[in-house]
């Protein structure tokens, strides 16, 4: 607030500093004026009133840098308003050019988060790198199966339609099964031939889900699967 209250009475001053010169200069002009055309003056007194006053060249520079004066001055109290405002509890007499500039700096201030995951590829010719979209593309066929196998164990319709509509609109969200609470997913992948070969291989898988995860895999809205690309992946939609 001491910062505040330092700038005010700055600006403050200014302004009146400002404001006097102005006036100082205004008076000046008018005498200047007054004193070049002094018997324009004695001659309306007479009687006879003069329409064109012709200033002197310095009479016009005063009054020009007078009201050159006058406008910083004006803007000088408009800045003194706006901080005096901006440490008043009365938002009405912010100024609204402020708002965006206020959204903009809190926006900054927020720590900004990714959710972009990391992935480790799941096998040697795994790619950790394929996109959400590329993937359920890859795995769309083993997904439809599934929605199948959905309507073969009497879950209602909607189930198995449900993962369809979410690989057709490429909805679904991919997340590692050591990051889901319960899910208890393990997979272990085992290659045949020449060490280091990619002639063939093996994957075992172990699961034991308990609690809310267990329930959302029993009502078919979410699988635990191993990948290729992704390795361990529980998939909800």
């Amino acid at each position: 607030m001491s910062a505040i209250a330092a700038v005010n009475s700055s600006a403050t001053s200014a302004v009146a500093s400002l404001l006097s010169n102005a006036a100082s200069a205004a008076i000046a002009g008018g005498t200047s004026a007054g004193a070049a055309k002094a018997d324009q003056a004695t001659s309306s007194a007479s009687g006879n009133p003069v329409d064109i006053v012709d200033l002197s060249d310095h009479a016009k520079q005063t009054l020009a840098r007078a009201k050159t004066e006058q406008v910083a001055a004006g803007k000088l109290s408009d800045l003194v308003q706006s901080l005096q405002s901006s440490g008043s509890k009365n938002p009405a007499s912010k100024p609204k050019s402020d708002d965006g500039s206020s959204l903009f700096d809190k926006l900054i201030a927020q720590p900004q988060t990714s959710d972009k995951t990391t992935w480790e590829a799941g096998s040697k010719y795994g790619d950790a790198s394929i996109s959400d979209a590329d993937l359920t593309t890859e795995l769309k066929g083993s997904f439809l199966q599934q929605a199948d196998a959905y309507d073969k164990q009497g879950l209602q319709p909607e189930v198995g339609q449900a993962l369809r509509d979410a690989v057709n609109t490429g909805t679904l969200k991919f997340q590692k099964a050591s990051d889901i609470p319960d899910l208890n997913f393990h997979s272990t992948v085992t290659y045949s031939g020449v060490p280091g070969g990619l002639q063939g291989g093996g994957v075992a898988t172990d699961q034991h889900p308990t609690g809310a995860t267990k329930v959302a895999i029993d009502q078919g809205t979410a699988i635990a699967a191993w990948t290729a690309d992704r390795g361990d992946v529980y998939i909800t939609w």
